[in-house]
């Protein structure tokens, strides 16, 4: 049975006057190529942006795996204490201080003053942070925390670090790696370089599955168009993800990378990754992917098997036909 690891439901954003996304109803389901297509301004890089936690939308909501996209990516409560606990400490020294140094009191004065000045700075924090969680455009917009989660996403224009070897870019894309702890450099060495060694192992494997193992030592700046796609989505797989978003793969790509693209992605998708890819070559998307979702004026128009969605009229009068 087919299992939806993302749902958005009556999907909402608008920026200014123009509504972007529509009221937007889909599902990614666990295991499959999903195709995402439509005209120039139908709403799919924003509806990525928004999947990808990069946007926050307007209305309507997105789960991921049966949770919440916004809930996931909100401050936990172990952060929010020790926000509020590093506050209280700021202030409450900045208040020590100021009675210590103007008011000359003894260290029961000074004492008493920290402890008002803590508690001042813990309600200022708490105070500031729910209004900022309340108000802000930017509430709960940490996509990091997804990647974290295993939702992650790749773009249009590669953002690969040009100054950087291949490899050191692979190495770089694990996250929490002990190394960038300095304490741990200092008092946990054996254990960052052990942890150092698997992660350089695991990256020179993931070359080799892009194929990229023979420009290993090469600086990522001077890679072909084509190669840094091969690049990022390798990056995107030290991640070990659930589900990959993947912007435009093949944009700019000559025909044998492509080919190469292709049979890499469906690969991964045997065995058990999910993608959602927004592509606007037709060929590509038609045969790469199992089902394909079209957008037009940010609804979902229609969608199906690519052989279905091939000879819809509507799909065919809405994109197909100004291509």
């Amino acid at each position: 049975m087919s299992e939806d690891i993302l749902t958005v439901e009556g999907l909402q954003k608008r920026y200014g006057g123009v509504v972007a996304v529509d009221g937007l109803d889909m599902q990614i389901v666990r295991g499959e190529i999903t195709g995402l297509i439509g005209p120039n301004g139908a709403g799919k890089t924003t509806t990525f942006n928004l999947l990808s936690g990069f946007d926050r939308p307007d209305g309507g909501r997105i789960q991921y795996d049966g949770v919440d996209l916004q809930a996931r990516m909100a401050p936990s409560r172990t952060e929010r204490w020790i926000w509020g606990g590093a506050t209280a400490l700021l202030v409450g020294t900045g208040a020590t201080i100021a009675a210590l140094t103007s008011l000359g009191t003894g260290a029961v004065g000074g004492t008493v003053a920290w402890g008002i000045g803590a508690i001042l700075g813990f309600a200022a924090y708490r105070g500031y942070s729910n209004v900022r969680q309340r108000r802000s455009p930017e509430r709960n917009r940490r996509p990091q925390l997804l990647a974290r989660d295993g939702l992650v996403r790749t773009f249009q224009i590669t953002r690969e670090l040009t100054e950087m070897t291949t490899l050191e870019n692979l190495m770089l894309a694990p996250m929490t790696q002990s190394g960038e702890n300095l304490l741990n450099a200092w008092i946990r060495r054996r254990k960052v370089e052990q942890e150092e060694e698997e992660i350089r192992s695991k990256a020179e494997a993931m070359l080799e599955l892009v194929q990229l193992d023979h420009l290993s030592d090469e600086q990522a700046g001077n890679l072909s168009g084509g190669q840094r796609k091969l690049l990022e989505l390798g990056r995107v797989l030290m991640l070990d993800p659930e589900v990959i978003l993947l912007d435009e793969p093949v944009a700019g790509v000559n025909p044998t990378l492509t080919q190469k693209l292709i049979e890499l992605i469906r690969d991964l998708r045997d065995q058990g990754y999910t993608f959602c890819i927004v592509e606007h070559d037709m060929e590509v998307i038609m045969t790469l992917s199992d089902r394909i979702i079209v957008m037009a004026d940010g609804k979902k128009l229609t969608e199906g098997p690519p052989d279905v969605i091939r000879d819809d009229e509507a799909v065919i009068e809405a994109y197909l036909g100004d291509a």
